[in-house]
């Protein structure tokens, strides 16, 4: 299939490689298709999350550890049947960033820390958990 993208133009995608988000994304709930790209490099930092639907909507992703957070979730039932995992190591946790400043030389980059995205990489399934509260421990 293909599609546009605003950071990579047009693409060629595999069905099985497009992360369903069931509820959609906050703000973006009719937004249920997403695919994952980076940069080639052997460990890239940012990658970015590509509306399948529609080529405007693209959002930037990071490890929380890239801004020195470790998660502690915990996830309903219904969370967890969403998910359909069987194995933890399956799961993984992301932020969305935005940049602060207007500039394009500012690199005053912030997180959305009270809602990331949790994604089953092996079924390509993921929701975002809008966190009430968030407890964060200092990645080591």
């Amino acid at each position: 299939m293909e599609i546009q993208t605003i950071n990579f133009g047009t693409q060629i995608i595999e069905g099985s490689d497009i992360i369903q988000f069931p509820h959609g994304l906050l703000g973006l709930e009719d937004h249920t298709e997403f695919k994952l790209f980076h940069e080639e490099s052997d460990n890239p930092t940012i990658h970015w999350l590509q509306s399948v639907t529609d080529a405007d909507i693209s959002m930037s992703i990071v490890s929380p550890t890239a801004f020195g957070i470790e998660y502690e979730i915990t996830l309903t039932d219904d969370d967890e049947a969403l998910l359909k995992f069987d194995d933890i190591s399956d799961i993984q946790v992301v932020l969305v960033v935005y940049k602060q400043g207007e500039h394009e030389n500012d690199n005053d980059f912030k997180a959305i820390v009270r809602a990331p995205l949790i994604i089953n990489t092996k079924e390509n399934i993921g929701l975002q958990k809008h966190l009430e509260q968030v407890a964060i421990k200092e990645a080591a």
